[in-house]
């Protein structure tokens, strides 16, 4: 009846996977962003209780997570990685008591040091993922798309939008991860946040505990 027709083709869908799936990227409403896959090294020594807190939140062994430009990391994919990288005496939320709880109470800061190493294992991995590009710089991306019109074939197009749009949302979460990085004291983590919730710390992260108390107790 001359209606117009809308497809939708994929809400949340990024630029490489519009090239993948459909051969296009919109030019005017582009969706820049970086599938990002991980997983758990089978040398891990706490592998498998690291799978089987993923397997209770329901993410699977390798979890795929999109970064995008303009926007900050999924909530989970911080969680992720504080898994990824939980070790040393932090590795007691592992054990079998805490396996149901283990994600939530991961999803907030754990320690400074796992804090440390999640922003480093991020900013590790987008200057290795930036490394494999032939061309590194966005002003180098942008250029290209700027040439005179008809210069560059469909296909070449549509690639230079897909790096241009990935190496967007791998520089901009790097930064994000280098702000979380400068800012380690001022974060809580969680023996604070367990301390608080037994009311042995006050709003200003002052031990309540008074001895004196406890001995005419």
């Amino acid at each position: 009846n001359g209606e117009p027709i809308f497809v939708n083709y994929a809400p949340q869908g990024i630029d490489s996977q519009f090239a993948l799936d459909f051969g296009f990227v919109d030019a005017i409403t582009p969706s820049p962003g970086y599938a990002l896959t991980l997983s758990i090294p089978e040398d891990d020594v706490n592998c498998f209780d690291k799978l089987d807190v993923l397997d209770v939140c329901g993410l699977g062994e390798s979890p795929t997570f999109t970064l995008r430009a303009y926007q900050d990391p999924d909530p989970e994919l911080r969680t992720f990685l504080r898994l990824l990288n939980c070790k040393g005496q932090d590795a007691f939320l592992l054990e079998a008591l805490f396996r149901q709880t283990c994600w939530q109470l991961i999803s907030e800061p754990l320690s400074a040091e796992n804090e440390a190493d999640c922003c480093a294992s991020m900013t590790n991995g987008v200057a290795g993922a930036l490394a494999r590009y032939e061309t590194r710089s966005l002003d180098e991306e942008k250029n290209a798309l700027m040439q005179t019109p008809g210069s560059l074939t469909t296909r070449e197009e549509i690639a230079v939008r897909v790096r241009l749009g990935e190496k967007s949302a791998l520089i901009e979460t790097a930064s994000f991860f280098d702000v979380i990085a400068s800012r380690l004291d001022k974060l809580e983590y969680y023996q604070e946040r367990r301390l608080r919730s037994l009311n042995l710390l006050d709003e200003d992260g002052s031990s309540t505990y008074d001895p004196f108390k406890e001995t005419m107790a």
